[in-house]
Formats: C-alpha cells, sequence, structure tokens
C-alpha cells in the first residue's frame, strides 16, 4: 500500500502485488494496483484483463472504469502514432512512384467503417464476412475479434485452461490482430502455441459451401503444411497428441467427450466444410475421430456450433455478454477434458 500511495508502480509493486494476486485472486485492490502496473509499463493486454476482472469482482470499481478508460486512450495514441508513420511512408512512397497503381474495388457489402468494439455477430455481418475478399478479412473484423479475445482472456475457464497447459500461465489467447487467422470467408483464433498442440479454438464462418456459423471449442491442425526447420519434429508432435485423444475415445474416459457433447449439442468438423450435421449422434463422431488416420487427416474439431439462422442462437451471438458467457460454459466443460489431454 505504501508503494500505491508513493505512486510507486515499478518492479518492487509488480512483485509483491503478482504475489498478493496469487495468493488471494478475490483481492480487488492488489488486482488493481498490479492492473496499474502493468499499465506503467506499456502492457496494455495485461492490464485490461486485470482491470476486468475487478470489475467482475467489483462491477462499480471507478477504479477500474477509469484504468480501463486509459488503456483505451494509450491504445488510441500509439495506433495514432502507427497512423502517422504509415502516412507518412505512403506519401515518401507516392512522391518516387512513377505512377499510381490503381486500386481494386472491395469486395465488402458495407462502406462502413469497421467496427473496433465487439458488438456481436448479427446476419449482417455473417454477410459481409461472405462477400470480404480474404486480404479484407482481417481489416473488417480483427478490432473487435481482438476486443472478443480480450475479454474471453480474463474468463476463469481461460485462466484455468491456460495454467493447465502452462503452470503459472493466466492468459490463453494473445491478444493482437496478427493472431486472427483469416482466409476466405473465414477467420479463426486459438489460444497460445496452438498450432503444435491441441487448441481451444473460436470461428466464424460465411462460407456458402459450409453455412454461417460461429464455432467454439477444441481441435487439431495435422496439416503438414509448415516451412519451419524443425517441422518434422512440430508435426510430429501435433499427430501425438491427436493420437492421445484417440487413446481417451477408446477408453473409459471418453465420457469426458460424449457427456460434454449430449449437454451441449455438440457438432464435429472433419477436414474441410462446416459441422457434420450427419454425425449428430455423439458415439458417431468418436468413433470416426477414433478410426482417423493422424498422417491423413487435416482437421479435427469438436464443439458448440451456432447459427445466425436459429432464432435462440442468434439471440446469443447478437449479444456481447451472452455470447461470451457461452463461450466460458464451452470453455468450462472442456477443461476436464484438456486437463486429460494435457497429463
Amino acid at each position: 500500500m505504501a508503494l500505491a500511495v508513493a505512486q510507486d508502480f515499478g518492479a518492487e509493486a509488480f512483485e509483491l502485488n503478482s504475489r498478493l494476486v496469487a495468493a488471494n485472486p478475490a483481492d480487488a485492490g492488489s488486482r488493481t494496483r498490479l492492473a496499474r502496473c502493468y499499465l506503467q509499463s506499456g502492457r496494455l493486454d495485461e492490464a485490461e484483463a486485470q482491470y476486468r476482472e475487478v470489475q467482475r469482482l467489483d462491477p462499480r470499481s471507478r477504479i477500474a472504469a477509469g484504468g480501463l478508460e486509459m488503456v483505451e486512450r494509450q491504445r488510441h495514441q500509439g495506433d495514432a502514432t502507427a497512423e502517422d508513420v504509415r502516412v507518412a511512408r505512403t506519401v515518401r512512397v507516392r512522391r518516387e512512384a512513377p505512377a499510381a497503381r490503381r486500386r481494386e474495388p472491395s469486395h465488402s457489402t458495407s462502406s462502413e467503417p469497421a467496427p473496433q468494439i465487439f458488438t456481436g455477430f448479427g446476419p449482417a455481418d455473417f454477410a459481409d464476412l461472405r462477400a470480404c475478399a480474404s486480404r479484407e478479412v482481417r481489416a473488417r473484423f480483427a478490432p473487435r475479434v481482438v476486443d472478443l479475445v480480450r475479454r474471453v482472456n480474463v474468463l476463469q475457464s481461460s485462466v484455468e485452461a491456460a495454467g493447465i497447459r502452462e503452470p503459472g500461465k493466466r492468459q490463453l489467447f494473445r491478444a493482437g490482430r496478427a493472431e486472427v487467422h483469416v482466409h476466405q470467408a473465414h477467420w479463426v483464433v486459438f489460444n497460445a502455441g496452438g498450432r503444435w498442440e491441441p487448441q481451444f479454438n473460436i470461428g466464424m464462418y460465411g462460407r456458402p459451401a459450409a453455412g454461417n456459423w460461429l464455432r467454439i471449442g477444441l481441435g487439431f491442425d495435422l496439416t503438414d503444411d509448415g516451412a519451419d526447420a524443425d517441422h518434422a519434429a512440430v508435426i510430429a508432435r501435433v499427430r501425438d497428441h491427436f493420437r492421445r485423444f484417440q487413446e481417451i475415445l477408446a477408453s473409459p474416459r471418453r465420457s469426458l467427450f460424449l457427456g460434454w457433447m449430449v449437454k451441449e449439442n455438440g457438432l464435429i468438423q472433419y477436414n474441410e466444410g462446416g459441422p457434420r450435421l450427419d454425425l449428430r449422434e455423439p458415439s458417431q463422431a468418436a468413433s470416426l475421430i477414433a478410426g482417423a488416420d493422424p498422417e491423413r487427416t487435416e482437421w479435427v474439431f469438436f464443439g458448440k456450433w451456432l447459427s445466425p439462422e436459429c432464432p435462440d442462437e442468434a439471440a446469443i451471438l447478437a449479444d456481447p455478454v451472452s455470447l461470451v458467457r457461452t463461450i466460458d460454459r464451452v470453455f468450462s466443460g472442456l477443461v476436464p477434458l484438456w486437463r486429460v489431454l494435457w497429463e
């Protein structure tokens, strides 16, 4: 407290408040001071995560509300600085270029600026995703996806999953635009390190063939398409993880999968396309996954699928609070299986 009174939020305060929060996660005061340490050091994602957790503990906290405003101000200042640099570079390039290139027209259905804050996903957002050229998906969707990820990172289910994968870790997803992976009519985020491991995964589809969906669950990316120096080792690692999952499905512990699938009306995704609506029976889905050849399979996912065409699910998608709560419930239900995968 003396350090806070003295407005000292340096290394000593960070270490002290980190220990206090670890000892008592419900200590809003220590968590507020820890957030200020993060803020002062420029670690804005961590600061926001702590302030949001304080708000969860104390919804009336003015300190947390003020802290979140400071985080956003610093982000906007950083964005403005980056934009100034970009504009300066653009002007220099234009002066040096012998001829201006003709700009290709946008295929987006919306002429409005891309939203910066997550406010839910409605039918218009799925239509926008479907109409976007792949190069435009990140620009139109990444800001609000990052905002969604920041909210997910402070969920207790996310913190628990992060700690299972790496003891002491508290942030499941990296919250950055570069972490939003985009394809034609599709974006996806997965937990830090998840490319070569089991991955907590959130993705959105607007493809005509696959349908309009938001998926939340666990996946295995088994595609052999990397160019890393140690590529053989990392692809072997993710396949080993998948084989571990297959062993679970062949053991009494398969109930962790079957029970969750029944409770959440879960669906699987196998290689390309959308959810396998023909495999709604969890035991059939388990049999398909258990019999898959890891070296000939590209992608396996199981989770909750939400469609804007279903009124109840559309209401969840459109309400950011309801959607984050649904993600929390899905992740919480998958944590026991996640724990076994990392044994």
